[in-house]
């Protein structure tokens, strides 16, 4: 959408919304939330919420689409959608921002990024934190994941809520039973399994062709390191010691983490190749390993792409593994993306509270459903308790990227298999023992700038150090590179964050 199109959208709403006000005013009735918000933000007449958001697919959802005209129904709002390509979203946003041509809300992917923070500080957003309490569904948001997009201990926007703690064990179950072992509940357990599928024969087939766990690189980390870490009583990312925040790599809950890995690597337990794999899911799919550690989501097409070569495999999932601090489990953000509200286009707290008052709808179980699924007998029908999606191409458009105007997923049904329906009720029990990352509402300029660059040297050791090229000394050594070339920076601007929340 172009900028001067922006202009005169939001010219256009704050008119219509001065002129319904003025309606109300003049002896009209305040329209009854159906929400049941109190003084959240009700008013009549439609609101017109112009948005930017990201799109996933070639083809957009349509304009007509009868999903989108159901949405406006049930939250009483006249939406106009600018639709950009996931791909260039966030440079055009930055762009858009640059310009103050706002539309009333939109995604902001990453909101730590510079030019989110930048503009947050600088007064261009609405601060939405004190007002969520007064809403039945927003009000249910997380105190973790809030911290997590905050900006400075403020909340600039509403969060899009995703499980908080995904990650967990996808073993093979099938092998499990061929070799007589039981599900590993603790590390020394993980480890006996891991090497007896490695040194067994777990698939029956005369040979010792196996692998216990795969193993790939996920960008510079290593898939499941940051899992174990945890499982062995290390932080996720960053730990709180003595009122200080460090690293996680500091930690001697990390050395402990190299020297597993080290070991696994030494004895041909993981695959030799883990440091030029971009995907450690390619050795399960192949029917290699044992044991995938990550987003539990992935069991389902894990299992349907290793029956194409073992039509009797079977994924079963763990998420309660026990390490020196019991049983523990990494917290992720929480999150993708937030809604941020510009005053440059919402200018008076009135309108304000109209906008939380439609996120706070779209956050109802039937909405979230419809934006997950689309119309029922529509886009899909119920059937002897099984969803069936509606083939017609048309039909199935209407619902195109839909999942992005949802905020809270908390009530959407899972109409999936067996295994992805436990997938969720696990991400439900990890929530309650997860360990969050105590500084992921923290900013630090040195980690903006240089971060990516310092993350290298870390990443580039631990994978020297398991392979056997790093020495114990070599890696302390490497730790204070890190320091040395802006970590002791990253440290200090993190903990002087954390100085202000304490107090």
């Amino acid at each position: 959408m172009k900028q001067g199109r922006y202009k005169k959208l939001v010219q256009a709403g704050v008119m219509l919304i001065t002129v319904a006000l003025a309606v109300t005013a003049c002896g009209g009735k305040d329209q009854a939330d159906s929400q049941g918000s109190g003084d959240a933000g009700a008013n009549s007449g439609p609101l017109q919420l112009s948005m930017m958001l990201p799109t996933y697919n070639a083809e957009q959802m349509p304009a007509d689409s009868s999903v989108l005209a159901a949405l406006e129904e049930k939250t009483n709002t006249k939406l106009t959608v600018s639709w950009v390509p996931s791909t260039t979203y966030t440079d055009k946003l930055s762009a858009t921002v640059a310009s103050g041509e706002l539309p009333k809300t939109f995604v902001a992917l990453e909101p730590k990024a510079s030019f989110i923070v930048n503009a947050a500080r600088s007064g261009m957003f609405w601060e939405v934190g004190p007002y969520l309490k007064s809403y039945p569904n927003l009000s249910k948001m997380s105190d973790i994941v809030l911290k997590n997009v905050s900006i400075d201990g403020k909340v600039y926007g509403v969060y899009r809520e995703r499980d908080l703690a995904r990650f967990g064990l996808m073993i093979r179950k099938d092998w499990l039973t061929n070799l007589g072992l039981q599900e590993p509940k603790n590390l020394d357990e993980l480890y006996t399994v891991l090497k007896a599928f490695a040194t067994g024969d777990p698939d029956k087939n005369g040979k010792q062709d196996t692998l216990g766990l795969a193993v790939g690189m996920q960008g510079s980390n290593i898939a499941g390191f940051k899992d174990i870490l945890v499982y062995m009583g290390g932080p996720n990312e960053w730990e709180l010691k003595d009122g200080k925040l460090v690293p996680a790599h500091m930690t001697e809950a990390y050395l402990e983490t190299l020297k597993f890995y080290k070991k696994l690597y030494e004895e041909k337990i993981i695959n030799q190749d883990f440091a030029i794999v971009q995907d450690g899911r390619a050795v399960m799919y192949k029917g290699q390993a044992g044991l995938w550690i990550d987003n539990m989501l992935d069991s389902k097409n894990i299992e349907d792409n290793i029956k194409k070569v073992d039509p009797n495999a079977k994924i079963q999932l763990l998420n309660r593994i026990s390490g020196p601090k019991g049983e523990r489990t990494r917290a992720g953000a929480g999150f993708l993306g937030m809604y941020v509200i510009p005053k440059t286009s919402v200018k008076t707290e009135a309108e304000l509270k109209q906008i939380l008052s439609y996120f706070d709808k779209v956050s109802g179980k039937d909405i979230q459903n419809m934006m997950k699924y689309g119309i029922e007998g529509k886009q899909y029908t119920i059937e002897n308790g099984s969803y069936k999606p509606n083939p017609d191409l048309k039909i199935k458009s209407e619902i195109t990227d839909g999942n992005q105007f949802m905020i809270l997923q908390d009530q959407v049904v899972n109409y999936g298999t067996e295994l992805e329906k436990l997938s969720t009720k696990l991400f439900q029990d990890n929530a309650t023992f997860a360990v969050p990352n105590p500084a992921a509402s923290f900013i630090s300029n040195t980690e903006t700038e240089k971060g990516k660059e310092l993350s290298k040297i870390i990443s580039d050791a631990t994978v020297k150090f398991i392979m056997g090229s790093l020495s114990d000394s070599e890696w302390k050594a490497t730790v204070d590179k890190w320091l040395q070339s802006g970590g002791s920076k990253i440290m200090e601007e993190f903990n002087a964050e954390y100085a202000k929340i304490a107090k």
